[in-house]
């Protein structure tokens, strides 16, 4: 189990589908910090991360970029038969706990380095802590002001990081799920973003539900809140995901 778990782990990180996906993102996530960024250092860092999650062609296709990595794997294994030599050598639950951290992982940081990068980087050119002079204001009554002036700024740079990686961990296992339940890599790719796409539509007056207002965190009013409800669409994902497998197992 031990090596099967390093070899998955390492399979999920060094592959195209990673390198490709975080690339897409830094280039994104990157290129919104400098475009949001006046040639004179006038701007918060936090209205600038502000246009970042909310304004950038980010959000709308976050979904996309962490099923890339790993979350597919599994349909080649379905194709090739290669699942039942996994199956005979250990139990679907088993193989299903290896499976589910690496892709989970691979996802997670594929989206935290990049959002990480992005905070430095707007932290460094913009002005930090509350907003003043024409930014003045804009976290009037707020939760984020009482973080910012509590905690400061790396309060905000940390859970920023936390909330893309447990929301790449979330659209990862997605993207797993489908794998395992229509083995087919189309699918796997396509559906995690209908499904996004839906439940942002869906859910637009349940912020706390909300995959792209729990990836801001700002929207919820609680970062702690954000990160645990993503905590709970892990847990619900693996589950379904451990149930598919367990059928296959059944199934021979």
């Amino acid at each position: 189990m031990n090596g099967f778990f390093g070899k998955d782990m390492k399979r999920s990180f060094l592959n195209v589908g990673f390198f490709a996906g975080m690339a897409a993102v830094s280039a994104l996530l990157l290129a919104a910090v400098a475009m949001g960024t006046p040639p004179e250092r006038t701007r918060s860092s936090y209205y600038i991360l502000y246009n970042v999650f909310g304004a950038s062609g980010f959000g709308p296709f976050a979904a996309v970029f962490p099923v890339l990595a790993y979350a597919t794997s599994f349909c080649e294994e379905y194709q090739s038969g290669y699942y039942r030599m996994i199956f005979s050598r250990m139990h679907p639950v088993r193989f299903g706990g290896i499976r589910i951290c690496s892709v989970a992982l691979s996802g997670g940081v594929m989206l935290a380095v990049p959002i990480a990068a992005a905070c430095i980087m707007a932290y460094t050119l913009g002005v930090p802590g509350v907003p003043q002079d024409s930014d003045k204001g804009l976290l009037d009554g707020t939760i984020m002001l009482t973080y910012l002036m509590k905690y400061g700024d790396w309060y905000i740079g940390v859970w920023k990081t936390v909330l893309g990686f447990l929301f790449g961990c979330v659209w990862a296992l997605v993207g797993f799920l489908f794998a395992v339940w229509i083995p087919n890599r189309y699918v796997a790719l396509i559906a995690p973003f209908v499904l996004y796409e839906s439940m942002w539509i869906g859910l637009d007056g349940i912020v706390w539900l909300n995959p792209i207002r729990l990836l801001r965190g700002d929207d919820v009013g609680s970062y702690p809140l954000a990160a645990g409800v993503e905590c709970v669409y892990i847990m619900i994902v693996s589950i379904v995901i451990m149930a598919g497998l367990v059928r296959r197992y059944g199934n021979g």
